[in-house]
């Protein structure tokens, strides 16, 4: 997903929050799930998966907490100053945060390679055939 030369940051609208990770992701994936579409305001979150210890994080953040689809207990952290999403964190997965692509500082790093919760897909949204397709 990177570029050897550009080291993994992101941060968030106003600057508030920042990040940088000090490995590769370990995945990147859209999701089209209905909570995902709720929180970016469009038809699915594009987000990249790092482990927590691999993740400095600075800044003040905000945290919605919800029961996903799944189960799985779920928290959305956003800036507490512009409200940007930075990234969202499970149960299901303790050791990781799900990043939000679109907080990266060079988004065009982030390359996708599956959409997960396409039971949820709307029609208006634009999905790339091209990526595994999971339910």
């Amino acid at each position: 997903m990177t570029n050897p030369t550009k080291p993994i940051s992101g941060k968030c609208m106003c600057g508030n929050v920042r990040y940088a990770l000090s490995t590769e992701p370990r995945f990147a994936l859209l999701c089209l799930c209905r909570d995902c579409q709720h929180i970016t305001g469009t038809g699915h979150s594009a987000l990249f998966g790092s482990l927590r210890k691999n993740s400095e994080l600075i800044g003040s953040l905000g945290t919605y907490h919800y029961a996903a689809e799944s189960g799985s207990a779920m928290t959305s952290e956003f800036c507490s100053t512009c409200g940007n999403p930075i990234f969202k964190t499970s149960s299901r997965y303790p050791d990781l945060y799900f990043f939000h692509a679109a907080t990266l500082e060079d988004p065009s790093l982030f390359k996708p390679t599956r959409a997960v919760w396409c039971g949820s897909y709307q029609a208006w949204d634009s999905l790339n055939p091209a990526l595994k397709q999971e339910p």
